[in-house]
């Protein structure tokens, strides 16, 4: 009778860890001073591709104040290839529906909203650069508790 206990803790364990399989890179910044993103503030995020045969999706991380002031908010994108390539854009990303609802997950104060900017593409082998700033019109993006970035392979 004993087995059974085990063999479910293990089969846990091994649901967890295959969970984890698919991220490639994950960071996470939080270092805003008085929750201020200032516009001069570029965050960047250096990852390896070791396998161009699988199919990755690149989503960005973005942490805010509970009930935030602003439905949308631009956020410029550069990803560098290592063919030293450069792909610039901008991701209005949404924070709240039309109906003005909350698109995050929020827990209290604290909402965490997460958009893949890529979406089942092909990398190439080798070194990756990803800078991500905002281009809000003042001088700081207020309310931002962190912004991040996690590359996992599609599945």
């Amino acid at each position: 009778m004993k087995t059974r206990p085990l063999l479910l803790t293990c089969f846990i364990v091994s649901l967890l860890f295959s969970c984890n399989q698919t991220a490639v890179y994950s960071n996470f910044d939080r270092d805003f001073t008085n929750n201020r993103w200032e516009k001069t503030d570029k965050k960047t995020y250096d990852f390896s591709i070791d396998d161009e045969t699988k199919q990755y999706n690149i989503i960005l991380k973005f942490s805010h104040v509970y009930d935030y002031q602003f439905a949308n908010v631009p956020i410029d994108i550069k990803i560098t290839d290592p063919a030293g390539k450069e792909e610039k854009f901008t991701v209005d990303l949404k924070i709240k529906d039309d109906s003005g609802k909350q698109l995050a997950e929020c827990a209290g104060d604290i909402c965490d909203l997460s958009v893949k900017i890529k979406d089942n593409v092909t990398l190439a082998k080798g070194n990756y650069n990803i800078t991500v700033s905002n281009s809000f019109d003042g001088p700081y993006l207020p309310n931002v508790l962190g912004v991040g970035l996690n590359v996992d392979i599609a599945k």
